[in-house]
């Protein structure tokens, strides 16, 4: 049996009263005795600070995965009638995600929710309610309805939900009275209702307090002498002004011996009526004393310190606190009505609520009459013995056992059947929030969205419990791809196939690519009888009925896959960069992916996929099963080099013949063999004919375009005797791994996917610098590795003359390494692995983010971790730096805890990190914000405890002016940390000759989401503005004076100066330096200066207007310019001088053609007079930036870093076998 326990009744405020901890024991005991009951958890994702706590507080009794949490639109509390659409939404919205686990029943703690805060609780909206189950605690504001029921919102809220708990199927009363009170006020049959009692958690026990401690509990809440204690509400029913009032009473000498006590969360309003009662009696200002909320060990004391506990309600449920009084051997008090009669157990001790006399005669004998407390004491502890939480458990599961028995359903578990089952669910979903109604509120856009939001959510979550399940031993596998060519992907995808049948699995084969399906090739099936047996069983197996749906296309079309679990197997990618669309398919459709190489994973990693992944590797030995032919017959000489690829330029033709010319000459016995084929992206013939022209002396070259067979081919691999692949990106590099498998020796790059089998041991690698990569994709921020011509020159001379037995030592290490680790059958169990391992792999809890940075203050940085983190679905903790002049108020998620410069240690920010339980840092890096010493010792500590670190350089070039700073000095431990982004590709290179590459990406400054306003274009007069602080390198005086010259020249033209001044003397001397200028040219009505700092909202509109953005930076060593992007983000031509800074941008900007005044005009000069005819460069320009500015805006790079860490925070649950 299924149960899902929604323990909001642990989240609300009801978890500061005796409902939140009846709700977290009953439910902790219910898991204690499910046995083989599968228990769940569900929990309301709009109480995000206590989930952690319910969590730990399960620990060892509900397995991680089966705890839950739902997401609803808030704000939902009913208090608030904007709140109306939101709250009707919220309740469709949690009925459906309960449905969808399946549950045999569905157990509320509380149901009587939501009106202060935002509890969300329902019955029977989207089902009968038969199958739920209800705490029923009371009925006091039904039955004290003048007390509690004369506002209007709240009585329309509760008899709402009191409809909803005459939906329920049962109602769980805690007490024999609740039970005979709720069967005789709302008529219910008496088989609806039982009586589950109530228990006292373990804790709760006679314990010594020692004298300190006693000391620091009365310092803490103001006790002075003895006390009389009360814990529980401060509504009416809990009687409590009749309480103070007998206690003022009391004898004069039992009142100056003891204090009032009162305990529990109390509002302001409750303080001024029981100040108004304490005035009234004439009490002395320590004689009564309210504590507020205190912690449950504190609470455990104060019991066990307490000299009498009174429970004086004239209305309770049970009475949860007298029961755990007396189970700490407190002498207890009572009032002889409703269920407390049943809690005491005990006549004597009970008095009458209503008198206050009779309250006052009971205290008076158990302070007085030390016998009659003595035995209150013995029969309170007899009394609570009778009382389980485990007995109550059992109460509650075999009434559900019963119920169960008496409604027995069947569950769907074919996956087309639960298709079946949540699709129509979910139009149950849609159809409910479409009858909510407008009024009093309708819903905003926003609220739409984020209902929707919501909804995609919980369907993930539930899709994923779906899809999870022990798989057989056998597997229904389908592989869909092509498979009928000599096309890479059709090669891998009927190699595994034949690996996985010959593991003895059922494998069939779906012929399709990235636009779709297609009929195979039927001379190729009449070839491979094998094959066409795999392709005709897939007509017998459609998605929805294999265990496993793999796929291995181009483009990766994985959107529209149906199958109960979905992968990309043996993906390949060679760029670093990656489309974040097919990113966010992958994570919205797939269940896992197994990489041909580390190098794929890590990249996927980078763009930010966070599904299972893992690097399976590619099998070669079908290379083994080929029997070399005829080499094909053309003529070489003695020593011969090969190459075989498609020559697209990643390949590095271009590279090879370079540095095969500057190797050798045509005197030298040797030939270069390029086995290619003719392609768009190809264009060998032409570099070879241009070396041959500059080259005299070119050395032999043989080219080789023809299909050759395989046969052909193996024997033209064994006619050579060195493969030379200075690729610039490679996947994996299956010719090089034929190579070695055909004893050649191997050349290659030292970056890429080959160097899983291409080590210092198997080959020989070419150093290399990273530049972004042109390829046809043409993505941004991409780069590939460009290999240095002259060493692959000397290594290939080198090689060459090496003598064969020397050479042959390393293909042979390469061969060996191979035919052990990369056959298909490896490559099968790898992936049957991954694929099992995922079926029952729970998701991942969400790490929990520290973000060290400056914040608030006026910093690039500063602004750059703002928009990130607000793009990212995650609640992240800023761990911020100290400052004397904060731009704004921080947010509760806000602790500043260390200090920019050389003075701090550090130690508070690490016990910050620990005392919020953060387990992914990620440190904004800059030179001026720590001491080198202590931040290499922080990191070590973060990483030595196990957690996550990323790192974001925003420089890289050490600063001349402070020697002593330099990244070298941190080396070990940023080896060590888990990515380290940096924002150019100058950086990567800077970082890569500290032996920094295998952790470092290149992640680029975002753009603010930012709807550009539509711009005539002046008629008249152009407008040039510039934008940033006001500092000396920014080139503003320069462009002051460039404007002043084109005024000269005649242009119309103004300059608007959106630059902030900078906290430093530097900015103010430069801003009067600034308006002198303008002074002295004389444009004082064509210049508007605007230094004061402003929103980004106000600084885009003032942008906005411009013809042109200008940046006319001298010099500077960050690796990256924010300030650029704010002109870029208003779709406005942006301009800038020719510097590295700028590098990331320069597929979205215009150039200057230099840094001097006269050059900065010529530049804008120019691009004035464009502008104004609209030329085609003009129009690509825009075309590009446009594409550029999309791909570049926060709110997909904040996506982006959030699948980056949740992957990198997950690291050990992926699989990464030996390979």
């Amino acid at each position: 049996m299924r149960i899902i326990i929604d323990l909001q009744g642990a989240q609300t405020e009801s978890r500061f009263r005796g409902i939140g901890r009846y709700s977290l024991a009953l439910a902790q005991a219910i898991a204690r005795n499910a046995g083989a009951h599968e228990i769940w958890l569900a929990l309301n994702g709009l109480f995000t600070d206590n989930v952690l706590d319910i969590l730990q507080a399960f620990q060892g009794l509900i397995p991680t995965d089966r705890i839950r949490v739902f997401e609803v639109p808030g704000p939902v509390a009913e208090q608030d009638p904007h709140n109306f659409w939101r709250a009707r939404a919220a309740e469709v919205v949690r009925e459906h995600f309960l449905l969808s686990l399946k549950p045999d029943f569905v157990f509320v703690s509380s149901l009587f929710e939501g009106f202060v805060d935002d509890g969300v609780t329902s019955i029977g909206l989207l089902t009968t309610g038969k199958s739920t189950a209800v705490i029923l605690y009371d009925l006091i504001p039904l039955l004290n309805a003048e007390t509690y029921l004369q506002n209007e919102q709240i009585r329309h809220w509760y008899y709402r939900k009191l409809h909803f708990l005459k939906n329920a199927g049962l109602l769980l009363a805690i007490s024999d009275y609740s039970r005979r009170e709720a069967i005789e006020a709302l008529n219910l049959p008496q088989d609806r209702v039982v009586n589950i009692s109530t228990g006292v958690d373990d804790r709760f026990r006679p314990v010594n307090i020692s004298t300190e401690q006693q000391i620091t509990l009365r310092a803490r809440y103001g006790l002075s002498r003895p006390f009389i204690m009360y814990t529980g509400g401060f509504d009416h029913r809990k009687n409590l002004e009749r309480l103070i009032t007998a206690y003022a009473r009391l004898p004069d000498t039992l009142r100056r011996e003891y204090q009032l006590v009162l305990i529990g969360r109390v509002s302001e309003v409750d303080k001024v009526r029981l100040q108004q009662v304490k005035n009234k009696v004439r009490l002395a200002a320590d004689d009564v004393v309210l504590t507020g909320y205190i912690p449950d060990e504190d609470l455990l004391a104060l019991y066990n310190m307490a000299t009498l506990f009174v429970l004086p309600s004239w209305y309770e449920g049970f009475g949860l606190p007298a029961l755990e009084a007396m189970a700490c051997g407190v002498p207890t008090l009572g009032s002889n009505c409703t269920s407390i009669p049943e809690v005491i157990g005990w006549k004597e001790a009970l008095f009458d609520p209503l008198n206050i006399d009779s309250i006052a005669a009971k205290i008076t004998q158990a302070l007085s009459d030390e016998e009659f407390r003595a035995r209150l004491r013995e029969h309170g502890i007899k009394q609570a013995r009778k009382f389980s939480w485990d007995e109550s458990a059992r109460r509650v599961l075999d009434v559900f056992e019963q119920k169960i028995g008496e409604n027995t359903r069947r569950v769907a578990t074919a996956w087309v059947d639960l298709k079946r089952e949540r699709e129509k669910n979910y139009r149950k979903l849609v159809d409910a929030v479409a009858r909510i109604p407008h009024n009093p509120s309708a819903p905003t856009e926003t609220d739409l969205r984020q209902t929707a939001i919501c909804i995609a959510h919980n369907l993930k979550v539930t899709d994923d419990i779906d899809r999870r399940r022990v798989l057989p031993e056998r597997l229904n596998w389908r592989i869909e791809g092509p498979f009928d060519s000599s096309y890479s992907l059709a090669l891998l995808n009927r190699e595994i196939a034949r690996a996985l049948s010959q593991l003895g699995h059922k494998v069939v084969l779906h012929s399709t690519e990235g636009p779709g399906d297609f009929e195979p090739s039927p001379s190729f099936l009449e070839s491979n009888p094998d094959i066409a047996s795999l392709y005709t069983a897939s007509h017998n197996l459609p998605p929805e009925e294999a265990d496993i749906v793999s796929r291995n296309l181009y483009p990766p079309r994985v959107a529209d896959m149906t199958g109960r679990f979905n992968l990309l197997h043996l993906y390949a990618w060679e760029e670093s960069g990656f489309p974040l669309e097919w990113a966010e398919s992958f994570n919205e459709h797939l269940q896992g992916i197994t990489c041909l190489s580390r190098h794929v994973q890590k990249i996927l990693t980078d763009a930010g996929v966070h599904i299972p992944m893992a690097t399976s590797g590619c099998g070669v030995d079908h290379w083994e099963r080929i029997t070399a032919t005829s080499p094909p017959p053309v003529l070489w000489k003695r020593f011969r080099f090969l190459h075989v690829s498609s020559c697209f330029p990643r390949k590095g033709v271009d590279v090879l013949l370079e540095a095969y010319g500057k190797a050798f000459s045509d005197k030298d016995d040797v030939t270069l063999i390029i086995k290619t084929f003719p392609n768009p992206h190809n264009n060998v013939r032409q570099l070879l004919a241009k070396f041959r022209a500059t080259h005299e002396d070119y050395p032999d070259v043989v080219l080789i375009e023809d299909d050759l067979d395989a046969g052909t081919l193996k024997a033209l691999y064994e006619s050579c005797h060195v493969l030379v692949a200075p690729s610039r990106a490679e996947g994996f590099g299956l010719p090089l791994a034929e190579a070695m498998l055909s004893g050649l020796a191997v050349i290659t790059t030292a970056w890429g996917g080959q160097l899983d089998f291409c080590t210092e041991e198997t080959a020989w690698l070419i150093d290399y610098t990273f530049k972004y990569a042109q390829t046809h994709f043409g993505l941004f921020d991409s780069v590939w590795a460009e290999p240095d011509v002259d060493h692959l020159a000397r290594t290939m001379r080198q090689v060459y003359e090496m003598p064969p037995s020397e050479r042959s030592k390393r293909s042979a290490r390469g061969r060996e390494l191979l035919l052990n680790s990369f056959r298909w059958r490896n490559v099968a169990e790898r992936v049957v692995a991954s694929a099992r391992s995922w079926s029952l792999m729970p998701p991942p809890p969400k790490p929990r983010i520290g973000w060290v940075t400056t914040w608030n203050t006026r910093c690039g940085i500063a602004s750059y971790s703002a928009h990130l983190i607000s793009n990212m679905p995650a609640e992240v903790t800023i761990l911020a730096s100290y400052t004397k002049a904060p731009t704004a108020t921080d947010g509760p998620n806000v602790f500043r805890c260390w200090k920019a410069g050389d003075e701090d240690s550090l130690e508070e920010l690490s016990r910050r990190i620990e005392e919020k339980d953060i387990d992914t840092v990620v440190v904004q890096f800059n030179y001026g914000f720590f001491n080198f010493d202590y931040f290499a010792r922080f990191l070590r500590v973060q990483l030595d405890a196990g957690r996550t670190v990323v790192l974001t350089l925003h420089s890289t070039i050490d600063p001349e002016h402070v020697p002593h700073k330099k990244l070298s000095k941190l080396q070990e431990p940023l080896k060590r940390c888990h990515r380290i982004l940096v924002h150019s590709v100058s950086d990567l290179n800077r970082l890569k000759a500290l032996g920094l590459v295998e952790n470092v990406t290149l992640f680029p400054h975002g753009i603010i989401d930012y709807t550009p306003v539509s711009h005539p274009g002046s008629t008249t007069r152009f407008t040039i503005a510039s934008y940033g602080f006001f500092l000396p390198h920014k080139g503003l005086l320069e462009l002051i004076e460039a404007v002043a010259m084109l005024r000269l020249e005649g242009f119309d033209v103004s300059l608007k100066m959106v630059n902030a001044e900078y906290p430093i003397p530097e900015s103010a001397y430069l801003i009067q330096e600034a308006k002198k200028k303008i002074r002295e040219f004389g444009i004082s009505d064509f210049v508007k200066l605007t230094t004061n700092f402003l929103s980004d909202e106000d600084s885009l509109s003032l942008l906005a207007d411009a013809d042109l953005i200008v940046f006319p930076y001298q010099h500077t060593s960050e690796s990256a310019s924010g300030a650029v992007r704010y002109g870029l983000a208003t779709g406005r031509p942006v301009a800038v001088t020719p510097l590295a800074i700028f590098d990331d941008v320069s597929p979205a900007v215009f150039y200057l053609p230099g840094f001097t005044p006269k050059e900065i005009a010529q530049g804008i000069k120019q691009l004035l007079l464009d502008i104004a005819a609209d030329t085609e460069p003009i129009r690509a320009k825009k075309e590009v930036a446009k594409r550029w500015v999309k791909e570049h805006q926060y709110s997909r790079l904040g996506n982006r870093l959030y699948g980056m860490l949740c992957a990198l925070r997950q690291g050990g649950a992926i699989i990464d076998p030996e390979i």
